[in-house]
């Protein structure tokens, strides 16, 4: 049995596409993999934003970037 299932909540076919009213779209096996790895530990979340503006600046060129 599914978790929406489990509560009662019934599935549906998303033909818009990205619609965060329609939980967003599927993710990408690697994008799950990579959360269920960070799941398994605790970060300062200050330092976890200070490492994601270090690679957003890196690939796009920037001084700085920030995750919202």
């Amino acid at each position: 049995m599914s978790v929406y299932a489990r509560f009662g909540v019934p599935t549906v076919i998303n033909a818009a596409g990205t619609v965060t009213r329609l939980s967003g779209g599927h993710m990408h096996q690697e994008v799950l993999a990579a959360m269920h790895e960070a799941a398994g530990e605790c970060v300062d979340m200050l330092a976890l934003q200070a490492g994601a503006s270090r690679v957003i600046a890196r690939v796009t060129g920037a001084q700085a970037g920030i995750v919202t």
